[in-house]
Formats: structure tokens, C-alpha cells, sequence
């Protein structure tokens, strides 16, 4: 009997390497996580920032998939944020890449990295051709990106830019909820602004599918795009809530979030064609069916 390949995840710990977990070891692959901690034998301690690492544990790991990171929207922008969100990407990245020569089963890598990259051009769809953009997130996404393209030294890999992921676990959902469960419901800023967005399940698919055709290059992990007056009312529909308060005015969403506040009131709208062509289908393109299959979960 042929042994199971061997995935090991960078930030497997979070909302998105949980779930790729359990979808990876359903489909009979054996997964190692990296972590801070030292635990049992499913968890390999790291620490990317003094380069420590047991290369033992590392010879039969036949897939890297990086999700390692600092939460983006978790607290605001001060400069030592920026440099924490910037270090627990980059750093890691590097580290993995350098360690990667030593890894004599690696096969492939998947690297993510952020689809608030662009320049911000109103009814635009954009690609994964088109440009970057000069602010905060734009610039980190180029140099995380950059990180990953140092595996091509070693093995094929794949680079995706991930939208808003939807989940009932947590993450971006759970913040809009807040308001939308004290009868708060409204759109966030003009509420016209468009939010790229894929289910966790499609993500966790999505992954698994690159591994799995050897898939290369950038690839938007996006299912759709939808305004923001749309998705808050999608989900407080969903939640059974009143939906009728004013728009939340875009300076006061400034004041409150500062910088980061471009995640709610960014404009983008994203183009999947990229990764469809290589075959995959999407369980989730709609949002009321994302939305109902998480809430009916």
C-alpha cells in the first residue's frame, strides 16, 4: 500500500488551514502543521524570526502550503502592526524558502497572498495581469508574492490571491454579523462598493486542487463579487434581523478603523476566468447560497 502524501501548513492553526485540514486528511493525505508551539507529533516547532526548525521533521513532507500570517484586519495600521503583518508573511516566506533545499520529498508549494492588490479604478474587473497598486496592502501582497517566487528554485508551485473568505467559524463574517445581531443591520460606507469573497470550502477545494493538477502562477481565489449594501442585507436576512438603518457614513468607518478601513470601503472587482479555465468549479458562486449553506450549517 502506497503511503499518503504528506502536506505540511504554514498558519494551519487559523480559520483556513483548520478547515483545509480536515478536507486534506478525508481525502487520505497525512498533514503536519508548523507552530510556535511545542505539542504533539502533528505539530512541528518553528520559528521563522531565529530560523529554528527540525529539518528530522521535514523529509517526507511532500506538499508546502504557506498560510502563515498576523490577522490583517484583527486591530489598526500602527507602523509596529504594519511591521508585524509584514514580518509574520515575508519572513516566514523566506525562511520556508530557504529551508526548502533540505525538504528531499517537496513536490510542490502553495503560497497565499491578498487580492486588495490593485489600484482602485471604479468598474474595473481586474486580473491577475494587472498592475499593483502603491498603498499599504498592494505593496505587502508584491513583496509576500516575491517571497513565494523563491520556490521556483526547488519545485512548481502556485500563488493564490484570496478574497474575503465566508465561514461560520469566524473571520470577516463574524464582524459583520456584530452589528446585523443588536438590530444594526445597514450597508458600511456609500454600500455600493464591491467585496470579492469565496467560501472557506471553495478555498479549502481550491488549494487541494492546485496541489493535485500541479497547478502554476498567480490565481485570484475568488467565487464573486458582490456590493456591500447586498451582503449585509443577504445576511441579515439570513439572520432573521431588521435591515433598515442608514448607510454608516465612510468618514466615521475611517475614524473608527483608520487605515484599514479600505478593506470595508475599497472598490474591487475581481475576475475568476484564471482558475476556471484550469477545470475548477466552484460549489458556492452566489452569495445567498454561500450564506445559506453556512447559517443552515
Amino acid at each position: 500500500m502506497n503511503k499518503p502524501k504528506t502536506v505540511l501548513i504554514a498558519g494551519g492553526s487559523g480559520l483556513v488551514g483548520t478547515n483545509l485540514a480536515s478536507l486534506l486528511r478525508d481525502k487520505g493525505y497525512a498533514v503536519k502543521f508548523l507552530t510556535r508551539q511545542r505539542s504533539n507529533d502533528s505539530l512541528i516547532h518553528w520559528n521563522p524570526k531565529t530560523k529554528e526548525i527540525d529539518l528530522q521533521e521535514l523529509i517526507d513532507v511532500d506538499v508546502v502550503v504557506n498560510l502563515a500570517g498576523a490577522n490583517i484586519g484583527d486591530r489598526n495600521w500602527t507602523d509596529a502592526r504594519k511591521k508585524e503583518l509584514i514580518a509574520s508573511r515575508i519572513d516566514s516566506t523566506l525562511f520556508l524558502s530557504e529551508i526548502a533545499a533540505k525538504m528531499p520529498a517537496l513536490s510542490y508549494y502553495v503560497g497565499a497572498s491578498g487580492v486588495n492588490c490593485y489600484e482602485l479604478i471604479p468598474n474595473r474587473i481586474v486580473s491577475e495581469s494587472d498592475a499593483f497598486g502603491s498603498d499599504f496592502l498592494s505593496t505587502l501582497v508584491r513583496d509576500w508574492e516575491a517571497a513565494s517566487d523563491q520556490f521556483q528554485a526547488h519545485c512548481p508551485y502556485m500563488k493564490l490571491r484570496i478574497a474575503m473568505v465566508l465561514s461560520g467559524e469566524g473571520g470577516s463574517l463574524e464582524a459583520m454579523k456584530k452589528p446585523i445581531s443588536f438590530g444594526l443591520g445597514s450597508p458600511l460606507g456609500k454600500g455600493t462598493q464591491y467585496h470579492p469573497w469565496i467560501h472557506i470550502d471553495d478555498l479549502s477545494r481550491m488549494i487541494l486542487f492546485g496541489m493535485e493538477q500541479h497547478l502554476t502562477g498567480t490565481y485570484h481565489a475568488v467565487a464573486n463579487c458582490d456590493q456591500n449594501r447586498t451582503m449585509m442585507k443577504e445576511i441579515s436576512r439570513q439572520m432573521k434581523r431588521p435591515f433598515f438603518l442608514p448607510a454608516v457614513p465612510g468618514f466615521l468607518l475611517k475614524m473608527i478603523l483608520g487605515e484599514r478601513s479600505m478593506l470595508v470601503l475599497s472598490d474591487l472587482q475581481v475576475s475568476n476566468d484564471k482558475i476556471k479555465k484550469t477545470g475548477f468549479q466552484f460549489q458556492f458562486e452566489q452569495l445567498t447560497d454561500a450564506l445559506k449553506a453556512i447559517f443552515q450549517k
